[in-house]
């Protein structure tokens, strides 16, 4: 029975059969595939596992640099967040400094300022001081010229020549008799 369906399938004949209708070409064919797939093991599959091998090692090694590069940014930004809190922290402080140091230089300054105006005011009293005593003696100086003037007048027009006379050298007696 083999026989006859075998000859059936060598005819050109179409059939029931869900072979093609060329047996020859059929083993030729499947015979071709199985000559190029044994030299594709034999020479194609040392070359291919190395190929693969390779690209498996190569995508390795980049995952374990992402990792390197995970754990190096994990590693920079806790850095960076311990300085940033660093930075706070000292930044509280030298605004606590400046504070510290402008409340100082404040008092400094208002101590200052009373020493001179205290020392101004004490200059100011020691040169009205100084001042009236200037004035005082000027005045004096000048009521006394001025008075003597007016004496010299009223003397002059009230005494005679002889009177002045005498008046003259009882003067100079005595002045001559202090010396």
């Amino acid at each position: 029975m083999m026989l006859s369906s075998i000859a059936m399938l060598a005819s050109e004949e179409p059939n029931s059969f869900w072979l093609v209708s060329d047996l020859n070409e059929v083993i030729w064919g499947t015979l071709s595939f199985l000559v190029v797939a044994f030299f594709l093991v034999k020479f194609g599959k040392a070359p291919t596992l190395k190929f693969l091998s390779g690209r498996i090692a190569g995508i390795k090694a980049t995952l374990d640099e992402a990792e390197q590069a995970r754990i190096a940014a994990e590693t920079d930004r806790d850095s960076i967040k311990a300085a940033l809190a660093d930075s706070d922290t000292e930044a509280a402080k030298i605004i606590e400094r400046a504070h510290a140091d402008a409340e100082q230089l404040g008092n400094d300054t208002t101590i200052r300022a009373a020493r001179d105006a205290q020392g101004v005011t004490e200059r100011a009293a020691a040169d009205l001081v100084s001042t009236r005593q200037q004035t005082e003696s000027d005045l004096a100086g000048e009521l006394s010229r001025l008075s003597l003037g007016a004496a010299e007048r009223v003397v002059e027009s009230s005494l005679d020549e002889a009177t002045q006379q005498r008046l003259i050298q009882s003067y100079i007696d005595q002045v001559g008799s202090q010396n």
